[in-house]
């Protein structure tokens, strides 16, 4: 067979983001490409590095679907099927509401679709596919094939970021955000793969900065040292996604570094403690925020903070709170977001119970643009559209021209590298400018009153701010 595997964009609005997008070259598909029979031909479609062609002979197409991305999936697989080709559709999305991505597919592969793959595609050479495949769950990761990266499309846009490869080290998380969509994709139990094959799978790769794409990095403390101590030699950098208890563990942030971390996602979620505790997340945790930005910092690691605003005991004062806290301990880089219920999760059913949803299948909207903050439901603390005026004066503040400089410090220069240097001020830069224009987006009030131009509200805001003082708290 013929066989072609899509990673939609990201839509804004009824576009797709093409430009200005991370380059980062996923797993997944070059790990199902790599799980393919040779007597199959394989080649891989990523949207956000370049347009398909969605005219080429084929004979099954294989999409993988994130929420964010439903809507364009359906269309991509709306168009080959009526070209009479197989449509196969699996990932995060179809494991959550695979009811209604099997309207547009002839399969759903649900939760992990690399242990099922073989057996669709016997299946599909058969004429016996299957509506619905599910492999075991949590199965263990010894001995998955080195990803066909080869296969991978280059970018065809310029980005000021380095070119990076994804990389995959463990799968699932032990806690229970929730917001997330983790537990019912990737199970409740933290599984690395074994040291000496991804050492062998790093040895393979053709690029110098490498993306760990796990949920949660280093939670097996043991086997990552083994880990980070055999990375040394092969002197990559890299970033991950990590949590604040990394900072509880000086040594192995030594060797984090050692072993070529430059970066980290780390999940703040709020810098309200008792929310933390509500959320299950790190309730024992055994150091403040503060403190475990500057052990990051210690280190030379950069640390992008991400935070969710519109959770139950927020009110408009945590977007003041979170922006002195982001400032003031000089975080490199923040991920803003307002709290999405994502479907078939615990807050999704939640607020639907509550009749607190604006819209029950948001991810459907053709108007949504996915980059910028649309409310999904009514928070209790504050009005959907304080939430949004919250997000993008915080944004502004945030990668301001002021903002920047005072932070840049959280590293010590002599810490950084040249290309941290000028990383820090590029994508600040670049994040600067996104939000600096974000006053002439409009979005769409989903309670069906009005569009509201953003813009005006955030301008109060800030002579609000300014006669109560500096919205930066302590400090020059």
């Amino acid at each position: 067979m013929r066989i072609k595997l899509i990673k939609p964009a990201i839509r804004a609005g009824t576009g797709l983001v093409l430009p200005n997008t991370a380059q980062l070259q996923d797993v997944a598909l070059p790990l199902l490409a790599a799980l393919t029979p040779d007597d199959h031909s394989v080649t891989i479609v990523d949207e956000s590095f370049g347009p398909d062609d969605g005219d080429d002979a084929i004979d099954l197409v294989g999409i993988s679907v994130l929420t964010d991305m439903a809507l364009r999936s359906y269309q991509i697989a709306d168009h080959y099927r009526s070209r009479g080709v197989t449509v196969v559709m699996g990932g995060i999305h179809p494991t959550m509401v695979p009811d209604e991505v099997a309207e547009h597919c002839d399969a759903v592969v649900l939760q992990e679709g690399d242990r099922a793959w073989g057996q669709l595609l016997r299946d599909a050479e058969d004429g016996h596919l299957r509506r619905f495949y599910q492999a075991e769950m949590m199965p263990r990761l010894e001995g998955l094939p080195i990803p066909r990266r080869d296969l991978y499309p280059k970018p065809v846009h310029w980005h000021p970021a380095p070119f990076s490869v994804g990389i995959e080290a463990s799968r699932g998380c032990p806690y229970d955000c929730e917001f997330c969509s983790v537990l019912k994709t990737r199970g409740h139990t933290y599984r690395m793969r074994p040291v000496d094959e991804i050492i062998e799978e790093i040895q393979a790769i053709d690029c110098e900065h490498l993306v760990f794409v796990d949920d949660n990095m280093a939670l097996d403390r043991r086997a990552s040292r083994q880990l980070f101590a055999a990375m040394i030699p092969l002197k990559r950098r890299w970033v991950a996604e990590g949590n604040v208890a990394l900072a509880e563990d000086p040594e192995l942030l030594r060797l984090m570094k050692r072993a070529g971390c430059v970066g980290l996602l780390v999940g703040f979620e709020t810098v309200k403690r008792g929310t933390m505790r509500t959320m299950k997340k790190l309730s024992r945790l055994k150091l403040d925020h503060a403190e475990a930005v500057r052990r990051f910092h210690g280190e030379g690691i950069a640390v992008m903070g991400a935070f969710v605003f519109g959770l139950d005991d927020d009110t408009p004062a945590v977007f003041d709170q979170t922006l002195e806290f982001a400032v003031n301990e000089k975080l490199d880089f923040a991920q803003f977001r307002e709290l999405v219920p994502y479907p078939g999760t615990p807050l999704y059913e939640r607020l639907e119970s509550e009749g607190r949803l604006l819209d029950p299948k948001w991810w459907l909207d053709p108007n949504r643009d996915f980059r910028d903050a649309t409310p999904t439901f009514r928070p209790r603390g504050m009005s959907p559209q304080e939430l949004v005026d919250g997000l993008v004066l915080m944004s502004k503040e945030f990668y301001s021209f002021h903002s920047i400089l005072k932070r840049f410090p959280g590293i010590a220069p002599r810490q950084r590298s040249g290309l941290g240097i000028t990383l820090f001020f590029v994508i600040n830069w670049v994040l600067s400018r996104r939000y600096r224009d974000s006053h002439g987006i409009t979005v769409r009030n989903v309670t069906g009153l009005s569009e509201v131009a953003l813009g005006a509200a955030p301008a109060r805001l800030c002579d609000r701010d300014r006669r109560r003082g500096s919205r930066f708290g302590g400090g020059s």
